[in-house]
């Protein structure tokens, strides 16, 4: 990872970057504003959140876990466009790197990201398991499965980006696809899942290919698990690992062809 050297170049130039650091600032100030309104409550008759160590592993998990795959889509959609706009992409191109190793130090450069902000919500999961939440090996878990989701996001967006010209163009693309994949694919599972007769003993086929394959619905399902007696299945674990996994795949293909095709 680090012998590549467009890896070391955009880790240098992102680190001077300031609008990263208010990402990162706005990132730690929601859930910590969280934690202070629930600590001033001092009365537990007025006191909003009942279980505010259930409360806060919900919010690191769930509102943390939405703007990680956000902000790492938003994140890794104009590293290969906003080359071309500064015209620096024809060096890239025509030096001894190939574009698969271009292609590469970008993902890596845009998974270092989106590592760095996760990496800011761990001492809130451990607040919340101090405070009465879930177990920390659970969250930890659920942490990690929200990684995996914005690692595939990030990759995905970063092959948009290098099919795009201009980053306004690589920007929409990558918040349609989040639409859809988000709300759109759901919404129309939910419909065809209301119709029985359509789905009569195949509702797990209509469940695994619009709901759990979506960035939050293991979490989801680790969290439900963790504040309940049921036993915990593995199968939706293993088939949002197996979509997402596909989903960098097909992002890091569309990455080097997008560089394949720049001819200078």
């Amino acid at each position: 990872m680090l012998s590549n050297p467009v890896f070391m170049l955009d880790i240098r130039s992102r680190v001077r970057e300031r609008r990263l650091w208010i990402l990162a600032v706005f990132f730690v100030l929601t859930p910590l504003a969280l934690s202070l309104i629930a600590l001033m409550l001092d009365d537990p008759s007025k006191n909003p959140f009942p279980s505010m160590g259930a409360v806060l592993s919900g919010f690191a998990l769930f509102s943390h876990g939405a703007l990680l795959v956000l902000m790492s889509a938003l994140g890794a959609a104009q590293r290969i466009s906003q080359e071309r706009e500064r015209r620096t992409l024809p060096a890239l191109v025509n030096s001894p790197l190939s574009p698969r190793c271009i292609a590469d130090g970008k993902l890596l450069g845009a998974w270092a990201f989106t590592l760095w902000l996760a990496f800011l919500t761990l001492p809130f999961l451990a607040v919340a398991s101090l405070w009465g939440g879930m177990s920390f090996p659970a969250l930890l878990v659920a942490w990690l499965f929200n990684v995996a989701a914005a690692l595939a996001a990030a990759s995905l967006a970063l092959g948009l980006s290098g099919l795009f010209g201009r980053s306004l163009s690589a920007y929409l693309a990558t918040g349609a696809v989040l639409f859809l994949w988000c709300a759109v694919v759901p919404a129309v599972g939910g419909l065809l899942m209301a119709e029985t007769t359509a789905f009569d003993g195949c509702g797990w086929v209509a469940l695994a290919l619009s709901f759990q394959h979506l960035p939050l619905a293991p979490q989801v399902i680790m969290f439900e698990w963790a504040m309940s007696s049921e036993p915990l299945d593995i199968w939706p674990f293993v088939w949002a690992l197996f979509v997402w996994t596909l989903l960098a795949l097909v992002g890091r293909f569309l990455a080097i062809r997008g560089l394949h095709r720049e001819v200078y």
